[in-house]
């Protein structure tokens, strides 16, 4: 790594063959949580893995849990939470720098990804999250301050490869607020990440409906959470109607998996 004031580790999810996806820079430090569950053996590829990259195996199952992995053996001031499909722009670690220095007292700051080359997302360059708006963020996006998180971690029921398919930032965003943490949010784009239409479809199952309504609810508590399912559903209720989801919202009430 650079010679810098950023002490930072990028932490990269990754299961099974997805180890041969991370594309690596020489200006950051990454720390690899490597799921295996296929009995592959892997170990020649990670001996040639670069000298600025940690590795860790894991025979556990789930992002979230990858994701505390990262957590407890990280060895940085910061850690950028990263999926293995994600490409870092070169502008990336020069704007991180600063920003973390203007911001040093806040918990987690969230940055920006494109499917395009754009430098800004439209909208406020910066802006401070609140629980409502907790729910535009990606984890790719999140650089969290280690020594601030009070105990925060990601909730293992939510997540890829989990009970609940998704939310699981929403959650630990929340739960950080909860303890009176800051979260700061900016438009620059430092990351590259493909477009995938999969990741809007929140719809064509009960289960990913229930997973919103329990991800509200866990994050905001019972009345609260059921509140904002509804209007959540409102508010998509275009998007519902144009892909005969109806039923599915209905059955989301009393979904059990």
């Amino acid at each position: 790594m650079l010679d810098s004031t950023l002490n930072i580790e990028v932490a990269i999810s990754t299961l099974n063959d997805g180890i041969y996806n991370p594309k690596f820079r020489d200006d950051f430090n990454y720390l690899i949580i490597h799921q295996v569950t296929n009995d592959i053996d892997y170990s020649d590829y990670i001996e040639i893995l670069p000298k600025n990259v940690r590795y860790i195996k894991s025979n556990t199952i789930g992002l979230s849990k990858s994701r505390n992995l990262a957590i407890e053996n990280t060895t940085a001031k910061y850690l950028w939470i990263m999926d293995d499909d994600v490409e870092i722009h070169d502008s990336s670690f020069s704007y991180i720098e600063n920003i973390t220095n203007k911001y040093s007292n806040v918990a987690m700051l969230v940055v920006s990804h494109s499917h395009e080359e754009i430098e800004y997302l439209q909208g406020n360059k910066e802006q401070k999250i609140n629980k409502i708006s907790a729910a535009s963020i990606s984890s790719i996006d999140m650089i969290i301050k280690i020594d601030l998180l009070s105990g925060v971690r990601f909730n293992e029921s939510f997540g890829l490869g989990a009970k609940y398919v998704s939310g699981e930032e929403y959650i630990f965003a929340c739960d950080l607020l909860s303890k009176g943490k800051e979260i700061i949010k900016t438009r620059k784009v430092c990351t590259y990440h493909p477009l995938i239409s999969s990741g809007k479809d929140f719809y064509s199952t009960p289960l990913k409906l229930k997973t919103k309504l329990e991800m509200f609810k866990v994050a905001n508590g019972f009345i609260r959470g059921y509140l904002l399912y509804v209007i959540f559903c409102i508010k998509k209720i275009k998007i519902i109607r144009e892909n005969n989801a109806m039923k599915n919202v209905i059955k989301s009430l009393y979904y059990t998996n």
